[in-house]
């Protein structure tokens, strides 16, 4: 599971925001009136850019998968070339990745690391090139250009496989965690064979078939797999009829970014709600700061100690859902 936590990526990233582009965006949407007027710098309203701040800590959790299942170095290398495709928009015209050249990905490895030397940033980078294209994941792509006469290798990440790979990691351990490690072997191997029947599912996840049925119908219930009539004859008699499982990974991120954002609502109501039930606690705890020390009794330090582990629960439950609703997110894509 991706561990790393909102507060670590956003400090990571407090020295690459510079050089990935502007987190403050301007909108010059003005009032009417200041339409019609002439332009002038206090009609500037000045915004941040969320889609942007949620696109660079995608990437950061990516380069973290690669981090998990590659090395350190590939890592570095996949941030930088996620960083150089935002900059041009990550797809083309015609939906695919943005290729970039070995030049330009050194340029910019040479400018994250100016402490090494650059023949020594070459060495590395044609290293990762090679450890990323033999990889099983296939998360680096290579294609030949003809460049005015010139076969130049260009190379393409496929930014929302990477994603997909997260979530797919978030998923399972959901899973896991909800149902059992059974239902997680089905979750896996719908995944991997897509259309199964029942009894198919059963002999390959070694699972009998009575506890299969009763996982099946529970994921289901869960929007964790879909299940799809094949009928051989126009009556749908169910005799005659392959009732194939399968998991639609869109579908499934979809339903669970909606209960992440359910959630959220409720643990944000559910503390203030906590902080209203202990207000003479709250204001117990400002007398506090404003006057220094103030002798507590052994009742009042009880309430305010609960308190504490109260809030820093939900606290630390907010911190984690918000790690989630980055990789489910489908807002941050469109930006």
């Amino acid at each position: 599971m991706i561990s790393s936590t909102i507060y670590s990526t956003t400090q990571r990233l407090k020295s690459k925001l510079d050089s990935v582009g502007s987190i403050i965006d301007f909108d010059i949407s003005v009032s009417a009136k200041a339409a019609r007027e002439d332009f002038r710098s206090n009609d500037v309203l000045w915004r941040v850019n969320f889609g942007h701040i949620n696109r660079c800590l995608q990437h950061v959790a990516c380069a973290e998968l690669v981090r998990e299942e590659v090395n350190e170095s590939a890592s570095r290398l996949l941030l930088a070339m996620l960083e150089i495709s935002r900059l041009h928009g990550h797809i083309t015209n015609d939906g695919a990745p943005v290729q970039l050249s070995e030049a330009d990905i050194l340029e910019r490895l040479i400018s994250d690391f100016p402490q090494k030397s650059a023949s020594e940033v070459e060495v590395s980078l044609h290293e990762c090139l090679t450890t990323l294209q033999n990889d099983p994941w296939k998360l680096l792509s290579a294609h030949l250009m003809d460049s005015a006469g010139n076969i130049q290798e260009r190379y393409s990440v496929d930014f929302s496989r990477i994603l997909d790979m997260i979530r797919v990691k978030e998923l399972e351990a959901v899973v896991r965690e909800r149902f059992g490690g059974p239902a997680c072997r089905i979750f896996r191997l719908l995944l991997l064979k897509h259309n199964l029947e029942q009894k198919q599912i059963a002999e390959m996840a070694m699972i009998s078939i009575k506890d299969t049925r009763e996982l099946l119908y529970k994921l289901l219930k869960a929007h964790y797999v879909q299940i799809q009539e094949v009928a051989r004859t126009v009556d749908h008699a169910p005799s005659r009829t392959f009732y194939l499982w399968h998991v639609n990974l869109s579908h499934v991120s979809e339903h669970i970014e909606r209960e992440l954002y359910r959630a959220l609502s409720n643990l944000r109501a559910r503390m203030m709600y906590e902080m209203l039930r202990q207000q003479e606690v709250v204001h117990l705890l400002e007398r506090i700061q404003d006057r220094n020390l103030i002798p507590l009794t052994a009742s009042q330090r009880m309430r305010v100690a609960r308190m504490k582990s109260a809030a820093t629960q939900l606290e630390s439950s907010l911190l984690r859902l918000d790690e989630l609703v980055l990789v489910f997110s489908t807002v941050a894509e469109l930006h």
